[in-house]
C-alpha cells in the first residue's frame, strides 16, 4: 500500500497538469460557433442563418421574406459587355484634310459621304463578334465613285471603371468600288481586302448609350483595279464611335 502512494500521487499530478494545459490551449472552433457553455447575445440571429431543423429559433430571429430578390451584385448585368448583349454603333473617321486647286477660270467641287453602321454580339463576358457595313460615295466634277463593303470583326471589352472601358477590335474588310466619268461613261470596277484594328476608349454618359474614340490602323492585303494589281495603302489615325446596347443576361 505504501508503494502505491507515490505512484498515485504522480498520476494525480500528471492529470492535473494535463487538464491545466488543455484549458489554456485555444480551441479550434469555427469563427461563428460559440464556445461550449456560452450563449449568443440576446436578440442576435443564429450563426450561419436559420436554426437547424427541429429546433426552435432563438429570440430575435426573423426568417427572410419569401420571394426575396437576389443581392444587387448578382443582378448587375446592365454593364456594357455582358453576355448576350447586342451593341449597335457607327464608326466615324476623324480626318484633317486641306485640299487646294487653282487654275484661272476653273474650280473643283467634291462631295464625300461615308457610312459605317455596325452590330456586335457578346457571346461571352467581354468577348464580341460582329460585322460592319461600309458605304461610301464620292462625286466631283470629273468622276463619281460608289463603294460598298462588309467587315466581319472580333473584339474584347476591358472595363477600366464603372462607366468606362477599352474595346479593341480587329477585322478584315472586303470593299468593292465602281468608278465612272461624271455624267456617264464606262464603269471601272476595283476591290480591296483590308486588315484593320481599332482600339477605342468607351464612355457611357447614360444607360445603354456610349461614345468613344481611339487610334486605328488599316493596311491593304489585296488591291486590284480592272482585274490588275493596284497600289496598296496603309492608314493610321484617330477614329470615333457612337452607339447603344441592349439585352444581356
Amino acid at each position: 500500500m505504501r508503494r502505491l502512494r507515490p505512484i498515485l500521487a504522480l498520476a494525480a499530478l500528471a492529470t492535473l497538469l494535463a487538464a491545466t494545459a488543455f484549458a489554456q490551449e485555444p480551441q479550434d472552433y469555427p469563427q461563428d460557433y460559440p464556445p461550449p457553455g456560452s450563449q449568443p447575445p440576446q436578440g442576435a440571429p443564429p450563426p450561419g442563418g436559420a436554426p437547424p431543423p427541429g429546433e426552435a429559433p432563438p429570440p430575435g430571429y426573423a426568417p427572410p421574406p419569401e420571394n426575396a430578390p437576389p443581392p444587387a451584385a448578382a443582378t448587375s448585368s446592365g454593364a456594357f459587355g455582358a453576355v448576350s448583349q447586342i451593341a449597335i454603333s457607327s464608326d466615324l473617321l476623324l480626318v484633317a484634310l486641306r485640299h487646294s486647286e487653282s487654275l484661272v477660270g476653273t474650280s473643283m467641287n467634291r462631295t464625300v459621304v461615308t457610312l459605317a453602321p455596325a452590330i456586335d454580339y457578346f457571346v461571352a463576358a467581354g468577348l464580341s463578334v460582329g460585322g460592319q457595313l461600309l458605304i461610301g460615295f464620292v462625286s466631283d466634277d470629273a468622276q463619281d465613285s460608289t463603294t460598298i463593303g462588309l467587315a466581319p470583326r472580333i473584339g474584347y471589352n476591358i472595363p477600366i471603371g464603372p462607366t468606362a472601358s477599352i474595346w479593341p477590335r480587329a477585322g478584315i474588310a472586303y470593299t468593292h468600288t465602281s468608278e465612272s466619268q461624271t455624267g456617264g461613261g464606262t464603269s471601272i470596277p476595283s476591290y480591296k481586302v483590308t486588315l484593320s484594328a481599332f482600339v477605342p476608349v468607351i464612355f457611357q454618359p447614360a444607360p445603354h448609350f456610349f461614345i468613344g474614340g481611339g487610334p486605328f490602323l488599316s493596311t491593304d492585303l489585296v488591291s486590284q483595279r480592272s482585274m490588275t494589281d493596284y497600289y496598296k495603302a496603309s492608314e493610321f489615325g484617330l477614329q470615333s464611335t457612337i452607339g447603344g446596347y441592349f439585352g444581356g443576361m
